[in-house]
C-alpha cells in the first residue's frame, strides 16, 4: 500500500514524459509522499521551495500564466491555511489551472500532533468560487482527479490522508457504491470510506444490511449525487473532517437532505495512533456501527 499522495507522483511520472507542461512543486517535504523520485527523473521540472508555501503557490501561478501544469505538494495544514490568500487570489480570482495534493489532511497526523491536522480544509477550499475539491479515497480516485486536473482550466485541491491506502473493492465513477442489500445509506470520502466499510461489515455481521457510498470530488458534487439521495431511507455520513462546511453541509446545501447521523471530528483531535485516535473521536468501527444500529431500530 503506498499514501494516496505517493499515488498522485506515479500519476505524474507517466504524464511528465509525454507533456513538457507538467511541473511538480514541493515544500520541502518531498520525502514525505515520494516526490523525490520525480526530482530524480525530472529534475528541470522540479521545484524544491522550501517552507515557503505562499511564494510556492505564487510561484505556481505564474508558471500557469505561461502555460504551465504546475502541481503544488505539501501537508494539507500547511497549503490550505497559511496559503489561503494565494490559493484565493493568485489561483481561484484568476482561474489558474494549478493543482493543489494536500497531502497529511484530515484529523489523523499521527506523531505531527495537533499542528499539522487539518480538519476544516474542505470547508476553507469548498467557500472558493472557481475550485474544484477532491478527497480521494484509493489509487483509482487519483487517477480520476489527475485526469480531470489535466483536462480542466481551474484549480484543483486534492486532500490526501497520511495514511497508506489499499483500492476499495468498488466499481469507478463520480459515486461509487458498495451494495449492502439496501438499507440505510452511508455517505463517506476519503479516509471515512474506508472506515464505513468496517462499520457496514460490522453491521452485516449483525444482520444490518447497509450501502456505502464514495464521492472523491466535493466541489461540485457530481450530478449522480442527487439521484442516489432521491430514495428516501436513513442517511449517515461519515467524514475525516469538521461538521462545519464539510461532506455532511456541502450535501445538505446541494439536496436538501440532512444526515440522520453524522460521524467526523468535533474538536481538534490529538497525535497519535490512528486507531488510538479514532477511538477519541468516536470514529472507530465499533463505535460508528454501534450508533447506526441503534438508530436504526428505534
Amino acid at each position: 500500500m503506498k499514501r494516496l499522495a505517493e499515488h498522485f507522483v506515479d500519476e505524474l511520472m507517466a504524464h511528465a514524459a509525454d507533456d513538457a507542461r507538467v511541473w511538480l512543486l514541493d515544500g520541502d517535504l518531498a520525502d514525505s509522499y515520494g516526490a523525490t523520485v520525480f526530482a530524480d527523473r525530472f529534475p528541470d521540472r522540479f521545484v524544491m521551495a522550501g517552507i515557503a508555501e505562499q511564494n510556492m503557490v505564487s510561484v505556481a501561478a505564474g508558471m500557469a500564466s505561461c502555460g504551465a501544469r504546475p502541481f503544488v505538494f505539501s501537508f494539507a495544514a500547511f497549503l490550505a491555511y497559511r496559503a489561503a490568500d494565494q490559493i484565493r487570489v493568485g489561483l481561484v480570482q484568476s482561474r489558474l489551472p494549478v493543482t493543489l495534493v494536500a497531502s497529511h489532511a484530515g484529523g489523523c497526523s499521527g506523531r505531527n500532533g495537533r499542528s499539522h491536522s487539518a480538519t476544516g480544509d474542505i470547508a476553507l477550499m469548498a467557500s472558493l468560487a472557481g475550485i474544484e475539491v477532491w478527497a480521494p479515497a484509493d489509487r483509482h480516485d487519483v487517477v480520476a482527479a489527475v485526469a480531470a486536473a489535466r483536462s480542466g482550466d481551474v484549480p484543483l485541491y486534492c486532500r490526501t490522508p497520511r495514511d497508506a491506502l489499499a483500492d476499495l473493492a468498488m466499481p469507478p465513477g463520480a459515486v461509487r457504491v458498495a451494495s449492502g442489500g439496501g438499507g440505510a445509506l452511508i455517505l463517506a470520502c476519503g479516509l471515512a470510506t474506508h472506515w464505513a466499510l468496517e462499520a457496514q461489515a460490522l453491521l452485516a455481521g449483525e444482520g444490518i444490511s447497509c450501502d456505502v457510498a464514495s464521492v472523491a470530488r466535493l466541489c461540485p458534487l457530481p450530478r449522480d449525487i442527487d439521484m442516489l439521495l432521491a430514495e428516501p431511507r436513513p442517511l449517515i455520513v461519515i467524514e475525516d473532517h469538521m461538521r462545519t462546511g464539510g461532506l455532511a453541509d456541502l450535501v445538505a446545501a446541494r439536496t436538501g437532505c440532512v444526515p440522520d447521523l453524522w460521524f467526523g471530528w468535533h474538536d481538534h483531535p490529538p497525535g497519535g495512533d490512528t486507531g488510538a485516535v479514532r477511538q477519541w473521536g468516536g470514529l472507530d468501527a465499533a463505535t460508528i456501527a454501534g450508533a447506526v444500529r441503534d438508530r436504526l431500530r428505534r
